[in-house]
């Protein structure tokens, strides 16, 4: 008597990986504080799980406004919600705020042409 072969009816395929989640936090503050909150910003998004992708500055007389686009490894905002907390308690924190972009290229045409609603609280961003 001979043996068959079990042939598996689930090919199990790569291991899938979530697609990237997109997000832009936006930080207003005053000047004097601005180097501290890129630093917490660089040092928070450098642990697995968050990449940051660019920090863009500009200063309005004594007010810095910062936009920081951050690749998230899934659908988990725990290192966004890490980072909020942390610059909450930033004294001369104006305004913080983030929002999940929906479109998958930060800074381009078609980013820029598709934000969408929870963009809207960002003008100029």
């Amino acid at each position: 008597m001979r043996f068959l072969p079990r042939t598996h009816a689930k090919k199990s395929g790569p291991p899938t990986t979530p697609a990237p989640t997109l997000a832009t936090i936006h930080i207003h503050c005053d000047h004097q504080a601005a180097a501290k909150i890129r630093a917490l910003c660089v040092l928070a998004l450098s642990r697995p799980g968050a990449h940051l992708q660019a920090l863009h500055a500009i200063r309005h007389g004594a007010t810095v406004y910062l936009r920081a686009t951050v690749a998230l490894d899934g659908p988990d905002t725990g290192p966004l919600d890490h980072l909020v907390d942390q610059l909450s308690r930033v004294p001369y924190v104006r305004d913080l705020h983030w929002h999940q972009c929906r479109t998958p290229t930060p800074d381009t045409q078609a980013h820029q042409q598709g934000r969408g609603a929870a963009d809207a609280c960002c003008p100029g961003a």
